[in-house]
């Protein structure tokens, strides 16, 4: 939508099209060839852009058309999109044109196409770009569907590029087979390259004023976009690891999740209808690496890998397990039975959920990306999430769980085991990930010893010790921010101190200090979730008189409807302030007419406090504002 054809980088012979729209501004834009043009040919061809000769159109779009380049000295070649004369005097446009150059520089990652040199000036704007030899995804994809062990070679690169993408405040915004190009190096797996960051959001709050790719716009392509991209909502990295799902789901399958007849009926299905899974239309994807695309396509944000890496990591581990010859217990082939290994039987501590008692069951089954749970009791519902827990001396290890298989006793019974159900794990951290590789190798917990770091351990104290000199009550004085601060600074605050906290929980550290990053890490997460949504914000700043946070969520997008609503319930459950209320209003109102501006401020204040959900003492407050800052103005 808007953005340029990227399988344009492919090489690939393609007719001279006609470009009217191109020839009359020919003369002010390049250099004429001494080369004659045939009649009714792209007029741009055999021309030069700097010291580049243009000598073949590799492909159109909707903003321009992208050539291969020669330098006319040395012979190096590149791609050059050129933009459309018509666009180039659109300022959003060539904002978009200029975001992609500095996207693409701000990330610098080797699985992203590198931009040269760029000209974003009327009334010829252009970039240079390295000049990819290979071929779009979509050729790939057009031959049917690949082995698992391919699709998870191509889309952890992308994987990486994303991350590297996202932890610059970047979201892609596009990602769909024809910006991923292949490209052979040697006889190892096809190298990817991601292209197209013409309409990529830089997260930065300074970034969005006045952005076209803002909340409201809807910009994309429909079989990839995220529901919540497609609704026009603001976007993170989430929605580009949605779009990756159904990438992935297109690898292993040769076909998209949802197919409609128009264009409305495909947004909607991406909205609110679960697909198909890919291990049932297509029998030979595995169990596991089709658990891992269902949760890419989560239709909530909040319910997909939160990070490309993540996702990267739970693509890998649900190829080991189908490669890992334990792994065959979860998954039973057809007509031939499982076997337990009698030598292991652990105990592990599983809690279906908060406030669910915990069991003791028994581990009959254990690989690195899972184990399974012998048990007579009732089987926890398919995709749920358990949290599993490992005895060690030190204290318990433990991992999110999600449930991913059931054995029920009649099945056990034909594949002579025992019934139960499998998990796969859920981001298990580096200490219980080195709990599993022990026990796989047959030796007890308590002779474990897990790594330490003195530095890492250095690094963790002098992180959290802010933290705790904070104190937890007060949200705004935990993230070190004012209580006036926007809501899109507060949630970017919370997301990079997630994000590190994160990672410090990863680090060969003790126990006890893991526990502790976990609590500021658990607490932080509740800030982001109450101080990073508008309506949460408000019922939250409202319970401190924090009137200024409320004017925040105001201007972030709570409606008036949904301000009111939440004053009504808010006064409810103080009817002993009304009294105050109304004295502090009328001592406001007789100051203001009095002009004695700066004491009506204080009472207005002072009422805002007892009452931060009311419009109309916002209004008269800035009223104030306003005439105290311009005095030959009325207020």
């Amino acid at each position: 939508m808007g953005s340029f054809n990227s399988a344009s980088f492919v090489i690939r012979p393609m007719p001279n099209e006609a470009s009217p729209d191109m020839s009359a501004s020919l003369r002010e834009t390049v250099e004429p060839s001494v080369k004659s043009r045939e009649p009714g040919g792209d007029p741009l061809l055999g021309t030069c852009i700097g010291s580049f000769r243009l000598t073949r159109r590799l492909g159109q779009g909707g903003m321009g058309a992208v050539y291969l380049g020669e330098h006319v000295d040395i012979g190096s070649r590149v791609a050059i999109k050129v933009l459309h004369r018509r666009l180039a005097s659109s300022p959003q446009v060539l904002r978009r044109f200029h975001m992609e150059a500095r996207a693409v520089n701000l990330i610098g990652h080797e699985n992203i196409v590198n931009i040269i040199d760029i000209n974003p000036a009327p009334p010829r704007p252009y970039l240079v770009m390295e000049y990819l030899e290979g071929e779009p995804l979509s050729a790939l994809l057009a031959r049917g569907p690949v082995r698992a062990e391919i699709a998870v070679a191509l889309l952890a690169q992308v994987c990486d590029a994303l991350e590297a993408t996202h932890a610059r405040g970047i979201v892609h915004r596009d990602l769909k087979p024809e910006n991923l190009i292949l490209l052979q190096r040697g006889d190892g797996p096809a190298f990817v390259k991601v292209l197209d960051f013409g309409i990529a959001k830089l997260l930065d709050a300074e970034e969005e004023r006045g952005s076209d790719t803002g909340e409201g716009a809807v910009l994309g392509s429909a079989d990839y976009m995220a529901p919540e991209q497609s609704r026009g909502e603001r976007v993170d990295g989430r929605a580009d690891l949605y779009a990756l799902g159904v990438i992935a789901y297109q690898l292993v399958t040769g076909r998209l999740p949802f197919v409609e007849k128009n264009f409305t009926a495909l947004l909607l299905a991406h909205q609110t209808k679960p697909p198909t899974p890919p291990c049932e239309l297509c029998p030979a994807v595995p169990l596991a690496v089709s658990h891992v695309i269902l949760r890419a396509l989560a239709k909530e944000p909040e319910d997909r890998y939160q990070s490309a890496s993540t996702m990267r990591g739970a693509l890998q581990v649900a190829l080991d397990e189908v490669r890992a010859p334990s792994g065959q217990a979860l998954t039973p082939p057809s007509g031939r039975p499982c076997v337990i290994r009698s030598a292991l039987a652990i105990p592990v501590l599983v809690t279906a959920g908060p406030g669910a008692t915990t069991e003791q069951l028994t581990c009959t089954d254990l690989t690195r990306g899972g184990l399974f749970l012998s048990t007579d009791l009732p089987l926890p519902p398919l995709l749920s999430r358990v949290t599993v827990a490992l005895e060690h001396p030190d204290g318990e290890l433990t991992c999110e769980c999600e449930v991913v298989r059931h054995v029920k006793p009649e099945e056990a019974l034909a594949w002579s085991m025992s019934p139960g159900f499998g998990v796969q794990f859920v981001e298990p951290s580096i200490s219980f990930k080195a709990a599993v590789a022990h026990l796989m190798l047959g030796q007890p917990l308590d002779t474990l010893r897990p790594p330490m770091d003195a530095a890492a351990e250095a690094e963790v104290e002098q992180v959290l010790a802010p933290y705790r000199e904070r104190g937890t009550e007060d949200l705004y004085a935990f993230l070190a921010l004012p209580p006036d601060t926007g809501c899109e600074e507060l949630r970017l605050r919370a997301r990079r101190a997630c994000h590190a906290l994160e990672r410090l929980r990863e680090r060969p550290i003790a126990a006890h200090l893991r526990a502790k990053v976990d609590t500021v890490l658990a607490r932080m997460r509740k800030a982001s979730e109450t101080l990073g949504h508008p309506r949460h914000r408000a019922v939250y700043d409202a319970e401190r008189g924090n009137f200024q946070g409320v004017a925040r969520c105001l201007a972030a997008g709570l409606t008036i409807t949904q301000l009111e609503e939440l004053r009504r319930d808010f006064l409810t459950r103080r009817p002993h302030t009304q009294g105050p209320l109304r004295v502090h209003l009328a001592t406001a109102q007789a100051h203001q007419q009095a002009g004695l501006l700066g004491h009506a401020l204080e009472a207005y204040e002072r009422a805002l406090i007892l009452d931060p959900l009311s419009v109309e003492l916002h209004k008269q407050y800035l009223a104030v504002c306003r005439a105290l800052n311009n005095p030959e103005r009325p207020g």
